[in-house]
């Protein structure tokens, strides 16, 4: 059985819900409730999707999950955050993702197609964290 023909499981459909309920159906980066959700494996330890640890499964939201997906081989899941801007429901969005020390900007327009992206230094990253966590202390 495929990695696809798993995902149509029922054995995966019932694990997926467990993942979702314990994460309140809300992406786990970046704390969207209103987005499409996915499972996202952590890491891959079971043959088959199902058998995998609760504890290797995350609830994201569809663009967390493309982020994820697009740096998870240079990067431990743990060491990553991401910022989303409001006003994301027409499919545009703002993202801030932080790895490593590295803070990048990525703009997506309303069809959820990219149009730029950029690293901020070390100072504009700490000033723009303090912001987004509306630390009044910038």
């Amino acid at each position: 059985m495929n990695y696809k023909e798993q995902l149509k499981s029922p054995k995966w459909q019932k694990k997926r819900l467990q993942v979702l309920n314990r994460d309140k159906f809300t992406c786990k980066l970046c704390k969207d409730s209103e987005t499409t959700l996915h499972v996202h494996h952590i890491e891959y330890t079971a043959e088959f999707a199902w058998e995998e640890p609760i504890e290797n499964l995350v609830s994201l939201c569809e663009h967390c999950h493309k982020e994820v997906e697009n740096i998870k081989n240079d990067i431990d899941f743990k060491d990553i955050r991401i910022y989303k801007s409001k006003g994301w429901t027409d499919g545009s969005r703002i993202m801030f993702i932080s790895n490593n020390g590295i803070l990048t900007k990525r703009i997506y327009d309303g069809n959820g197609k990219y149009i730029v992206g950029f690293n901020f230094n070390e100072y504009e990253f700490d000033y723009i964290i303090k912001i987004l966590n509306h630390d009044k202390k910038y």
